[in-house]
Order: structure tokens, then C-alpha cells, then sequence
């Protein structure tokens, strides 16, 4: 059977492409999952094709550090005429989770989708958390979440918002550090009782109704993406609990010396949460992803 693609240039027959990690028919469209960088290619035909793009998301801070910020999320860029070549595919990596109290949480990969010197989609990597002794969360699509009293990461790009800021008090010592911005909200500011909760991240049915589990192995317990890193939490006297987020990474937590382990992400560009008391080390933050998809 002939594949047709309804476009600006009329039905045209036997548009053929290849590349990704998965490729599939849902609900009218042929998709491209791109997990890693590689290539699409186009090898007969002509058609309008449309690209969703995440950056990578940034890794926990250390020490009482803040969340990771989320990757920017480019959402179905249009790129009309599309005919025989082969475009470059750059999936943004994670960045890693800071084991350093003098170094923020690694900033996450940039995504991009090319062709020769024309980039047509570009979403930057999400900011690091802020550590313990570098207290401001890094700039990046969405900015990392700040330790103590520090301003969080600020945003830039598409579906990106800052991070979060932390809180003091004592004695006895409090020390909460703020979540790592989200692709629809803020990094959530520390409090008395826990670290900043990550931002939000995107609604994967909102971006296309198609994209669930149950339809792509590569959303395997997904339903959100690029959401931010909690914040961690110490406090020597009492109880406290590292913030969270759905799809990112927990941020660790120490009260009256027993340590919870911050974790990292596990949603396609979403942040690590930021490493509890003592230097712990924060956690990883999620690479990013590129979806393909047009008509059939």
C-alpha cells in the first residue's frame, strides 16, 4: 500500500523515511523515536514533517544541593518540503549529579535536528542544582534549584521556567534547597519542613494523544516529561523530606543524622534531585529525546 502525506505540496506517494529507536503508526501518523543521536532519513518522496525536541536535564547539586532543572521542550516544529536527505539528530545527554560541594549539578545536553549548516530545532540542556559551596542553581532551559537563600537557575527557551530558592533558619540547623524548574511551572522554594518541590513537566497526551506507554516502548512508565529536581533537606533537630517531582529525581534529606539518598531522574529531560547533608552527591539528571512524526 502506497503511503500518501497530506501537505503544503498535495498527497504525494511513497514518502519513505528511516531511523530511531522506535517507528511506528498511531492514530494517523508515522513517529520516529530518537533516544539517542543518530540520523532520519529520507529516502523517496515529499512531505511536511513535524519535530518535538527535549534537552537533557540538569543534575542535582551537592551538599544540601537544589534539584535539576529541566531540558526546553520544543513542541511539533513544522518543516514543510521535507524531500530525500539525511538530517543530524543530536539528543542532548544528562548531567550528572554533583560530588562536589564546590561544583553545581552538571548542566544537560543540548537537542537539535539539522540539516547541513540549517538547524531548525535547537532546546538546551536544563541548569544544575546548586551545591554547598556554590549555592545558585545554573542557568539552562529551565534553571537548577538554589541552596540556603541563593535565587534559582534562571530559564531560557521554550516551556522552560526558573528554579527554586532555599530556606534557612536555626538554631538547630535547618537548610532546604529549592526544586529545579519545570516545563509548565516554577521550582518550588524550600520550606521549613521539606526541600523545594521540582517544576512540573509536560503532559506527554497534551503534546499528542498518541504518545502514551501503552502505544511506544519508549514511554515505558512515562506520562509526564521535563519536569524538575527536588530540593534536598537537613535538619539536625527534627524531621525533614527532599523534594519531588513526577518523572524527576527525589531530592535527598537529613534529619537528626539519618540520610535519604537523593535519586535521579527517570522521564525524558527531567532533573536530578539535589544530594542531601554531608556532601552527598546529587542525582543524574535524564537525557533528552526527539519524536518525528507526520500524516500517513
Amino acid at each position: 500500500m502506497l503511503n500518501q502525506v497530506a501537505g503544503l505540496h498535495g498527497f504525494v506517494d511513497s514518502f519513505t523515511a528511516t531511523g530511531g529507536s522506535e517507528v511506528k503508526i498511531e492514530g494517523g501518523y508515522k513517529y520516529h523515536f530518537f533516544t539517542a543521536s543518530s540520523s532520519f532519513v529520507v529516502t523517496a518522496g515529499i512531505a511536511d514533517i513535524s519535530v518535538t525536541s527535549a534537552g537533557g536535564g540538569g543534575g542535582g547539586g551537592c551538599g544540601q544541593g537544589g534539584g535539576g532543572g529541566a531540558g526546553e521542550l520544543d513542541i511539533w516544529t513544522s518543516i514543510t518540503g521535507v524531500t530525500s536527505n539525511t538530517y543530524t539528530v543530536t539528543v542532548g545527554g544528562l548531567g550528572t549529579g554533583s560530588s562536589s560541594g564546590v561544583s553545581v549539578g552538571g548542566q544537560g545536553g543540548t537537542s537539535t535536528f539539522a540539516l547541513g549548516g540549517t538547524t531548525y530545532v535547537t532546546s538546551l540542556g536544563g541548569g544544575g542544582g546548586g551545591s554547598d559551596g556554590d549555592g545558585t542553581g545554573a542557568t539552562g532551559g529551565s534553571g537548577g534549584g538554589s541552596r540556603s537563600t541563593n535565587p534559582g537557575g534562571t530559564a531560557l527557551g521554550s516551556n522552560t521556567n526558573a528554579g527554586g530558592s532555599g530556606f534557612n533558619s536555626g538554631p538547630p540547623t535547618v537548610r532546604n534547597s529549592g526544586g529545579g524548574g519545570g516545563a509548565t511551572a516554577v521550582g518550588g522554594t524550600a520550606v521549613a519542613g521539606s526541600g523545594g518541590a521540582g517544576g512540573t513537566g509536560y503532559t506527554l497526551t497534551t503534546i499528542d494523544s498518541n504518545l502514551t506507554s501503552a502505544n511506544f516502548t519508549s514511554l515505558s512508565g512515562m506520562t509526564i516529561i521535563n519536569a524538575g529536581g527536588g530540593g534536598s533537606a537537613r535538619n539536625d533537630g527534627g524531621t525533614v523530606t527532599g523534594g519531588t517531582a513526577t518523572g524527576a529525581g527525589s531530592g535527598g534529606s537529613n534529619s537528626s543524622g539519618v540520610t535519604v539518598q537523593a535519586t535521579s531522574a527517570t522521564a525524558y529531560g527531567s532533573g536530578g534531585g539535589g544530594g542531601a547533608y554531608d556532601l552527598q552527591t546529587g542525582g543524574n539528571g535524564q537525557a533528552g529525546i526527539v519524536i518525528v512524526r507526520y500524516a500517513v
